[in-house]
């Protein structure tokens, strides 16, 4: 990895990607229930009261073109109460999917914008640039976009290999075709690459202390 790395960019990314994986165990033991009671929609007009909690009145002032405020107040296009609706799906696997498929690509984006932040994207670890490509695919509708003409080094976690063999196909499964993950994959991911930034802490303090 980078020269650029310190103790505390390590430190720091470790503790964000231990917050992601305590996410998804805490959204897939919610899942969990959710199937045991038949994966009926949820009532999403419920998370309103937490979400009703936030230190902004809403009302977003009118700019003009180039950014500048102005005295009006721009016209309101949605209603502030507005609801998501809970999408419909034919098959419970495709229901299943989605459900699954949001928050793992979620991870996998944060973690690796986390890794761009730390210039910690550059390192040519098989595992790092892997990540980075699940990046790319989940911000491309969950769809892998690989030129077969395109350099790319070397990008694979355990026997999972990206490359140009992938264009075209699903990230994470839609419930109609396979992905080329699966939500384990995710989790297994982030721990490995905590465990090797703990790994990276070590060397840089049996550095400082020599």
């Amino acid at each position: 990895m980078p020269q650029t790395h310190s103790r505390n960019s390590c430190n720091s990314a470790i503790a964000f990607i231990n917050a992601q994986l305590l996410s998804l165990s805490a959204y897939a033991s919610l899942l969990a229930d959710w199937i045991d009671n038949g994966e009926r929609a949820p009532d999403l007009q419920a998370a309103e009261p937490l979400f009703a909690v936030k230190r902004t009145a809403g009302e977003d002032g009118a700019h003009s073109s180039d950014g500048i405020p102005t005295k009006g107040t721009p016209p309101k296009t949605t209603s502030p109460t507005a609801v998501p609706k809970w999408p419909v799906f034919s098959t419970a696997a495709q229901r299943l999917d989605f459900a699954m498929r949001i928050p793992n690509t979620n991870a996998i984006i944060a973690v690796a914008d986390l890794y761009e932040l730390h210039q910690m994207s550059e390192s040519r670890a098989p595992e790092v640039q892997f990540l980075m490509h699940l990046r790319d695919a989940a911000l491309n509708h969950n769809t892998f976009r690989l030129n077969a003409d395109e350099y790319r080094p070397h990008a694979a976690y355990g026997d999972l290999v990206i490359d140009a063999s992938l264009d075209g196909t699903l990230l994470f499964g839609d419930g109609t075709q396979p992905g080329f993950m699966e939500p384990g994959d995710t989790v297994g991911l982030l721990r490995y690459l905590a465990d090797t930034l703990r790994s990276v802490q070590k060397i840089i303090s049996s550095g400082d202390a020599g």
